[in-house]
């Protein structure tokens, strides 16, 4: 691969009415978080959606925002499905209801839930409102890219069917009202052409490939990952960690294609969400409020693997250590079980295995001490990777893929080839 593209967004006024053209958009419908890349510019959005009635929604905001930097926490929308208008808080600002993880704790249907739709809408009105100013606009969308779930393309006879189902969810025209006081604007957005993939299986366009930018040629070249040659004679399996399911792919020698459908598993254990909603209401409910919050708390201190819960107002300090080490540990252990056996009567040859996923960092070493006392510490070394160990860092690397992005990067890299070609 060698191909050049150069990246912009193109926007005009057409007839009075400000139109953004977004050349690629590709999404990532995370359980925890939402990840998007709109004409390479990154953002994200809490996978939080609470509908709320038409009342509640006029009497959200007691203050109107002037700094587009703060609509990401307040976004509020409207739209019209099955002829009626619903309204939505969307990521941040629906953070705190009680409502807002619904969705977790099971596995959550992407092509039926409201969850993907609203959160899309909503990504797709502050990408605009960082554009402009108008409170009216049209949005095309060239080419977008998205992904389902192993567990969900296994439910049809062919995976073709579940992406065809999701991809003509959103071809076509949407209409969206963005309600947040001071940025009150009426969308029309129209998707003209979009593809869906399989997650984990998509990532490995990530582990072979990379995005640079190239100062000679002034431009963005797509090109091969050196550390690729460490899978150029084993069969790998790629475990995506997410918050809702796990998903294991075995791919051909040298990161190929997977070789049929039962390359393709999903691992059977509970969702990662809901083991930490088990733990917050049995063993953690007097000091989180909810879901999120002991999810956060426990992201900003997984590196040093001490949870020492602080009140900044008093002084106060809980060390919860313990208790979600030990829950972490109790996690890891099913998680390698059912992973080392999901591909072991595939192969007699060594099998690689790359971890990533949004909770891949979080479990980390206890996946590490985990393969260790199932095999050794040779193989634990030699055939087991997660991306901060794998992926050499490089200063001309445009987006490189973190455990939480590595498929969105993947998404970037076949929308990028696709341009070229």
């Amino acid at each position: 691969m060698g191909y050049t593209v150069n990246i912009n967004t193109q926007r005009c006024v057409l007839k009075g009415v400000f139109m953004m053209n977004i050349s690629r958009f590709n999404a990532d419908f995370g359980n925890s978080t939402s990840n998007f890349l709109s004409d390479s510019y990154y953002f994200e959005i809490p996978t939080c959606v609470v509908e709320v009635t038409k009342e509640q929604a006029d009497g959200l905001f007691p203050n109107a925002i002037e700094d587009t930097a703060d609509l990401l926490d307040r976004l509020l929308i409207s739209t019209t499905i099955s002829g009626e208008e619903r309204f939505f808080m969307v990521g941040k600002l629906a953070e705190t209801s009680p409502f807002a993880n619904s969705h977790v704790g099971k596995m959550h249907d992407k092509i039926s839930s409201n969850i993907p739709y609203a959160t899309f809408l909503a990504a797709m009105t502050y990408a605009y409102k960082i554009n402009s100013n108008d409170n009216a606009g049209k949005i095309e969308v060239e080419n977008m890219k998205m992904m389902l779930p192993i567990w969900l393309l296994k439910k049809e006879d062919k995976f073709s069917i579940a992406q065809t189902n999701m991809v003509n969810r959103f071809t076509g025209e949407h209409t969206v009202k963005l309600l947040t006081v001071g940025m009150e604007t009426e969308l029309t957005i129209n998707v003209k052409n979009a593809k869906c993939y399989i997650e984990s299986e998509v990532g490995r366009w990530a582990l072979k490939y990379k995005v640079i930018n190239d100062k000679e040629k002034g431009s963005t070249v797509i090109e091969k990952r050196t550390e690729a040659r460490k899978f150029d004679s084993n069969e790998t399996v790629l475990v995506d960690i997410g918050g809702g399911s796990t998903d294991a792919t075995l791919l051909a020698k040298g990161l190929g294609t997977p070789v049929s459908k039962d390359s393709f598993q999903v691992v059977q254990i509970d969702p990662f969400l809901g083991h930490l909603e088990k733990l917050l209401k049995e063993k953690l409910i007097q000091h989180f409020s909810d879901l999120r919050s002991l999810e956060k708390f426990i992201v900003n201190n997984y590196v040093t693997q001490q949870y020492i819960l602080k009140n900044p107002n008093t002084g106060e300090k809980h060390d919860l250590t313990n208790k979600i080490v030990q829950a972490l540990e109790d996690y890891s252990k099913v998680l390698v079980y059912q992973v080392m056996k999901s591909f072991d009567g595939n192969t007699k040859e060594a099998l690689k295995f790359v971890y990533f996923g949004g909770e891949a960092p979080i479990l980390e070493p206890y996946i590490k001490e985990c393969v260790k006392h199932s095999t050794n510490e040779d193989i634990m070394e030699n055939n087991h990777y997660f991306l901060s160990d794998l992926l050499e860092e490089t200063i001309d690397e445009v987006f490189r893929p973190t455990a939480r992005t590595i498929n969105l990067a993947a998404l970037e890299i076949l929308s990028l080839s696709e341009k070229t070609k």
